[in-house]
């Protein structure tokens, strides 16, 4: 059987971690107790996650250059995700983050460099324009985060028209955000999520999607339930009960792990149910691929560690 193919569209950056016993006071030192550096952003995430499942992941990003271009390249590679750089032959720099991690909830705050003014390469609307030729044919599942949409929405509405699923990983709304919906088959939002104009809850949510045409959408909570809407079936999935150690890039984990699933042939729900638990079982650990490390039965969804 040939491995689940999807492309992944958005945001990659470096991540500086640290975990702390507690965030610091203003003008304060403090040493953490534990410190991790690694590449990440939704979309090099959700690809990266994809790859571990055993996937073959497709990334356009912006990297460029600069002090932490080099490591997010070598990882990407090592995970053998194919990219097409938005940001090639500019002055981009790939962006630092810094997060902090607090220990006793698992909780974080992240500090973004200043967007950056540099201008990138837009994709023409078509797959065979845009993509290397190595690349084959448009894949089943397509997931953006939201970033780069000026560049990437002529290539997502190629996608569309190629037949592939269009999937949102929302998790805030962002310039271009109302012009993608559309396109999209599926949207997995955060609780974050707002749509300027509407109340910020979910029967909002779901409404302003499906009057758009999305037949399957999702709102994660954190600890508590993942609210699910199909064709206007609603649903819950339960969200396990863990001592977190670092939520970040908990929903980056679930969408890669879900367009796995839902890449792989099963449906909105139990792609989302069997996510659900990658994300969980990503959170009990510093970093986004420690996961891994267990034992991860993409046949049955089962976690072994």
């Amino acid at each position: 059987m040939n491995p689940a193919r999807v492309l992944f569209l958005g945001r990659s950056t470096l991540d500086a971690l640290y975990r702390l016993d507690d965030l610091p006071a203003e003008d304060a030192k403090a040493y953490a107790r534990e410190f991790h550096a690694a590449p990440g952003g939704p979309a090099l995430n959700a690809a990266i996650t994809h790859a571990l499942l055993g996937g073959e992941s497709m990334l356009i990003s912006a990297i460029g250059g600069g002090p932490w271009a080099a490591p997010v390249r070598a990882e990407i590679e090592s995970h053998g995700i194919a990219l097409l750089d938005l940001a090639a032959g500019t002055a981009y720099e790939t962006p630092l983050t810094t997060v902090l991690v607090n220990a006793a909830s698992g909780s974080r705050t992240i500090l973004n460099p200043p967007l950056s003014a540099v201008r990138l390469t837009p994709l023409a609307e078509s797959w065979e324009k845009s993509v290397p030729s190595d690349w084959g044919t448009v894949p089943p599942v397509v997931l953006t985060d939201g970033f780069h949409l000026e560049e990437t929405l002529p290539l997502l509405a190629a996608c569309k028209a190629a037949g592939a699923a269009i999937c949102l990983d929302g998790g805030s709304w962002k310039p271009g955000t109302a012009e993608v919906a559309p396109l999209l088959s599926v949207a997995i939002c955060s609780e974050r999520f707002a749509v300027p104009g509407i109340a910020a809850d979910p029967e909002s949510l779901f409404d302003w999607f499906a009057a758009r045409g999305v037949a399957c959408i999702a709102l994660t909570r954190g600890a508590r339930p993942i609210l699910g809407w199909e064709r206007g079936r609603r649903f819950e999935i339960e969200v396990a009960r863990i001592d977190a150690a670092d939520t970040l890039g908990a929903g980056d984990v679930l969408h890669g792990a879900f367009a796995y699933y839902f890449a792989s042939g099963d449906g909105f729900e139990p792609a989302l149910r069997r996510a659900a638990q990658i994300a969980s079982l990503s959170c009990q650990s510093l970093g986004t691929q420690s996961w891994a490390a267990g034992d991860v039965r993409a046949t049955g969804g089962t976690t072994v560690i």
